[in-house]
C-alpha cells in the first residue's frame, strides 16, 4: 500500500494491526463470536460455528491484500461493518445488561461484560480506517476550479 508520509503509515498501520489483532481474536475465542451469533438470532445455531470461523478468516484475507497492495481499504472496512454490525445487535437487544442470571466467569459474562468497550473502540477503528480510505482515493481526485 503507497503512504504518503510517516504519519500515514502510522495510521494505516494502526489500522491494518487492529485488523490482524480482532482475526486472531477471531481464531482464538471463536465461541465469543458464535454466542454472540446464536444469541442474538441472526443465524441457526447449525450455521454459527461456522460463521464464526468465516468471519475473522474474511477480515484477515482482506487485510492481507490490503497489506499487499492488492486491494484498497473497503474489504477491511466492509469486514469491520460486520463486526460492529454484530455488536451492535446485541447491544440493541439488550444482551450488556447484567440481569444476575449469568454466573460470574461464565462465558456469557464474558463476552456480555465486554460488548460496549469493544463496541465503542471498533467504532471508532472503522471512522479511522474510512477517513484513511477517503484520503487515500477520494481527496487526491478532486476537480480543480479554475480562478479568474
Amino acid at each position: 500500500m503507497k503512504t504518503k508520509g510517516y504519519f500515514h503509515l502510522f495510521v494505516t498501520s494502526f489500522v491494518l494491526l487492529c485488523a490482524a489483532a480482532l482475526t486472531v481474536k477471531g481464531f482464538v475465542l471463536s465461541e465469543h463470536t458464535r454466542l454472540l451469533l446464536s444469541d442474538t438470532g441472526i443465524v441457526p445455531v447449525m450455521y454459527a460455528e461456522s460463521i464464526a470461523f468465516a468471519l475473522p478468516l474474511v477480515l484477515g484475507i482482506s487485510a492481507l491484500t490490503t497489506y499487499f497492495g492488492i486491494t484498497t481499504l473497503i474489504p477491511v472496512i466492509a469486514a469491520f461493518s460486520i463486526h460492529i454490525a454484530l455488536l451492535g445487535l446485541a447491544l440493541y437487544q439488550g444482551l450488556h445488561f447484567d440481569c444476575g442470571c449469568y454466573l460470574p466467569g461464565s462465558l456469557q459474562s464474558e463476552v456480555y461484560n465486554t460488548l460496549q468497550p469493544q463496541f465503542i473502540i471498533l467504532l471508532l477503528i472503522l471512522s479511522v480506517s474510512a477517513s484513511l480510505y477517503y484520503f487515500n482515493n477520494l481527496a487526491n481526485h478532486r476537480a480543480m476550479t479554475p480562478t479568474v
